[in-house]
């Protein structure tokens, strides 16, 4: 059982049971070693690096992918459960040809999925990821036994332990003023758990752990920091033990939320603004390059500009952000829902570790001034902004939906941008957007302005428009 529209823009996520099966991860496994020999066609052997996440689905989808790779004649060198950043920098540092992570993210416990890299981790998505279905449905696999082209041996597997080399690296490129800190921790439930803590206790702070066990059923909350109600746990605790700071992780551990010790928290567009406030006072980074999703605020905009630095505006999804950071060298990147991406002294994909690191950093050195990220966004322009919002369509009448919301308001904005969904500028900082998620059944709504009126207005205007085609 394998489903198309599990395709998605930038990775393959779906209902496990419902979406694809077993047999689907073995089609998928089959198409991406096709893939990889059509891609690297001068190589000889082609090495896959291969882990999951702790979803209770990954046991039997990874058996299953990995076995398909080794049939395909592709060596796996199979990493275990592992936060997806750290199979990234299994890729980028030992060479690998390509890198599969089993996971859904931030999803709820029926998905699961695929994201799928080639080497240097850079995602395999959009078109590239559509070559894949295209073999699955053309059922052009590799056949060893009658395939003058390849090796014609299976693959072999391995093991791969790569955390105390990915914990040093990291070490070496934080630097905290002072490590007293009592820090909490929520993992969600997701793989993270086992590792992460670890990281900052090394680092020599005194970690509390919340839902750092790992439960493919995520019993506690949905493993995804964007969403408010997710905190809720994280800010009691950091709260009731006078805690000086809190991380949250999503489920396969390459997104990022914080509470500060007010027991605040902040949208992932603020936290880049902090990051590329700091990364812009090196004198080495002077005009560099800052990439964003068109859903944040506009005043990480002015913030990067006043900074002296370039902003990149791009469609929202891991794999694009990622595009456009390798296509204007940026030094940054980050989205709304949690990815942040770091080039300085790395290798620029969506650490949250490291992300989480940079920004207990900035935390402390604030600290010592006697502000927290509360008081320091406090000194920004005043701002209105909605949370990201959903609205529930159908999976397969979503982009439908979308093309007549876009046609209708082009006919009284034209200028609008278009890249993803719409996004309409109303002036003087009022701007909002609709566009179509791509995990899940939903369009996303975001809106933001100077003041509570204007505010009012542009929502209004725009759900107006989506109200109709529901």
């Amino acid at each position: 059982m394998l489903e198309k529209h599990i395709f998605r823009a930038y990775d393959i996520r779906g209902i496990y049971g419902e979406d694809f099966d077993e047999n689907g991860a073995i089609l998928i496994a089959k198409g991406y070693a096709k893939y990889l020999r059509e891609k690297y066609k001068n190589k000889e052997h082609l090495t896959v690096v291969v882990s999951r996440d702790g979803r209770i689905s990954g046991p039997i989808l990874k058996s299953n992918f990995v076995n398909a790779l080794v049939e395909s004649g592709i060596n796996v060198v199979d990493a275990g459960e592992l936060p997806s950043p750290m199979l990234y920098f299994a890729l980028c540092t030992q060479g690998f040809d390509g890198g599969v992570s089993i996971t859904a993210s931030h999803n709820s416990a029926p998905y699961n999925g695929f994201k799928i890299l080639s080497g240097g981790a850079h995602s395999i998505c959009g078109d590239e990821l559509q070559k894949i279905w295209d073999i699955i449905q053309e059922e052009d696999f590799i056949d060893l036994e009658n395939n003058g082209d390849y090796p014609s041996d299976l693959g072999t597997v391995e093991k791969l332990d790569i955390s105390e080399e990915y914990y040093s690296l990291l070490s070496e490129i934080t630097h905290f003023e002072k490590t007293n800190w009592k820090i909490a921790i929520d993992a969600g439930n997701g793989i993270s758990g086992p590792y992460y803590p670890e990281f900052f206790r090394k680092a020599g702070f005194n970690v509390t752990e919340l839902y750092c066990d790992v439960d493919g059923n995520f019993p506690n909350h949905e493993a995804d920091p964007e969403r408010e109600e997710n905190l809720a746990d994280l800010k009691k605790l950091v709260l009731e033990k006078k805690l000086d700071f809190g991380l949250a992780f999503d489920g396969d551990g390459d997104r990022v939320g914080v509470v500060d010790k007010n027991g605040n928290s902040f949208s992932a567009d603020l936290l880049l603004l902090l990051l590329a406030r700091d990364i812009l006072t090196r004198d080495k980074n002077a005009g560099g390059a800052i990439v964003y999703d068109l859903k944040s605020t506009e005043l990480l905009k002015e913030e990067i500009e006043e900074h002296g630095g370039k902003p990149v505006m791009c469609k929202t999804g891991h794999s694009f952000v990622e595009e456009e950071m390798e296509k204007h060298d940026a030094l940054l990147g980050g989205e709304v829902s949690g990815h942040i991406f770091l080039a300085e002294n790395y290798f620029g994909f969506d650490d949250a570790l490291l992300a989480a690191a940079k920004l207990v950093e900035i935390a402390v050195k604030l600290d010592a001034k006697n502000e927290t990220f509360t008081s320091e966004f406090a000194k920004l322009p005043k701002t209105f902004v909605t949370p990201e919002e959903k609205v529930p369509v159908k999976e397969s009448e979503k982009f439908g939906i979308l093309d007549k919301i876009i046609t209708d308001l082009l006919e009284t904005y034209p200028k609008a941008l278009t890249i993803d969904g719409i996004r309409i500028e109303f002036g003087d900082g009022a701007w909002g957007i609709v566009r179509a998620s791509n995990t899940s059944p939903y369009l996303t709504t975001r809106f933001e302005a100077r003041s509570q009126k204007k505010l009012d207005e542009v929502k209004n205007i725009m759900m107006t428009v989506v109200g109709k085609y529901l």
